[in-house]
């Protein structure tokens, strides 16, 4: 922390964070309420995850400056990731390729650090990042669009998820930018219903889980073989007892078939955010009430919530500064939840509802595009996929997901016309 108050004595009031968890010892408890603070984390040696990436990291920048701040921006050793990032600002900031990397030595060489390394940034890799950096127009999506990206997305990842298990397509005919030929994307178990529970909600404006109850019966004479055990039986338990919050209490039940309908609770709820995850938590009570899956199911609207909202990807993976991220964390979790928002939950190989969730995650988080997220997602089966391609979606719109998948998924226009539903 010593380090840390000479900064701050020498005017600097503002910390942008390059490191990933656990790479620094922490600071930002420490800091003062008038010092800010945002973390952007890359991995050592390497590069941002995009080129949307390092935008978002120059916004912040430049959001900090505009406020009059003495920005510190750093990584572990200050020389690869650091110089990677100032060099594209100064690009930015109006100076040509070549002009920036110049410039950026000449600010290097006034460091103490460059007696023993002479240039900035570290690896090749980051120092062609920097001369080949240029602005791209990003598209800014309307929450419409991320309500049709979120559906869509979710339709895509589960009709693939239920094919590839179901072994009636390999891996290669499905995972790539072109869908084989005579490949058909039917709607799979989460897609049905979601939807399901959408329609509800639009058709009786607010939750009825009676209703919800009665929509599921009908799928279940349809696509009885997609539905999980655990839902089979609360639907048998409701169909004798009608009594509609008919899921299992147990605490050991994780199944993780109701988590994918939180995306409803999203849509219907997303101006009011603790509405919407209450309303998550609701939702799944029809079908399983495992007091740790009602926290997931509050999780995953939560972070819908902020997607929607258009909330970048390294605030959504952060799990903190979301605003509908912010409320879920003022409420008492269950300690395998409050382990997912703290980053201390292992990502481990499963089909229950926490594993789900954290393959659903690090895909998201590591996924290059749509479709490398989606096989990412795919370790951790149906639920996962469909919780992927419902965050990637709501994130960056259908226009993510290969055309060919959309093409070859015969309910894109009905979904679209729900996701439209909820103005």
């Amino acid at each position: 922390m010593d380090r840390i108050h000479r900064l701050m004595g020498a005017g600097v009031d503002a910390f942008i964070d390059l490191t990933q968890d656990g790479e620094l010892a922490p600071y930002e408890p420490y800091l003062p309420p008038t010092v800010a603070y945002q973390r952007w984390p890359i991995r050592d040696h390497s590069l941002p995850d995009s080129p949307g990436h390092m935008a978002e990291i120059l916004d912040a920048l430049d959001a900090l400056l505009a406020e009059g701040r003495c920005v510190y921006v750093h990584c572990r050793a200050g020389i690869g990731r650091t110089g990677t990032a100032i060099g594209c600002h100064l690009i930015r900031s109006g100076l040509d390729a070549n002009a920036a990397m110049d410039h950026l030595q000449t600010l290097w060489k006034q460091n103490a650090r460059s007696a023993s390394w002479p240039t900035t940034p570290e690896t090749d890799e980051q120092y062609h990042f920097v001369l080949e950096w240029r602005e791209t127009r990003r598209v800014v999506l309307d929450v419409a669009q991320r309500r049709e990206g979120a559906l869509l997305g979710l339709a895509c990842a589960d009709s693939i998820a239920t094919l590839l298990a179901a072994n009636r397509y390999s891996p290669a005919q499905l995972l790539q930018q072109t869908v084989a030929p005579g490949v058909t994307l039917d709607v799979g178990p989460s897609t049905l219903t979601t939807t399901a529970v959408a329609e509800s909600l639009l058709e009786r404006r607010g939750h009825d889980a009676q209703d919800q109850m009665q929509r599921y019966l009908q799928i279940s004479r349809t696509h009885a073989n997609l539905l999980s055990a655990d839902f089979r039986r609360a639907l048998a338990t409701w169909q004798w007892s009608r009594k509609p919050n008919a899921g299992s209490h147990d605490p050991k039940n994780l199944d993780s078939h109701p988590l994918p309908r939180s995306l409803a609770a999203a849509f219907f709820k997303q101006e009011d955010a603790a509405a919407a995850i209450e309303l998550g938590a609701e939702i799944s009570r029809t079908t399983q009430q495992s007091p740790v899956v009602l926290d997931l199911c509050r999780f995953w609207t939560a972070l819908f919530v902020d997607a929607l909202d258009g909330v970048d990807r390294t605030t959504l993976l952060d799990l903190r500064t979301g605003v509908a991220m912010q409320i879920l964390r003022g409420r008492k979790l269950r300690a395998e939840v409050e382990a997912i928002l703290e980053g201390r939950a292992a990502v481990s190989r499963g089909f229950d509802a926490l594993s789900a969730t954290a393959q659903a995650l690090a895909a998201f988080g590591r996924g290059q595009d749509f479709v490398e997220g989606l096989r990412l997602s795919l370790e951790g089966g149906e639920v996962a996929a469909a919780l992927y391609g419902a965050i990637a979606g709501a994130h960056a719109g259908s226009a993510s997901i290969p055309a060919s998948w959309l093409q070859a998924l015969p309910q894109q226009q009905a979904l679209r016309s729900i996701a439209r539903r909820f103005a």
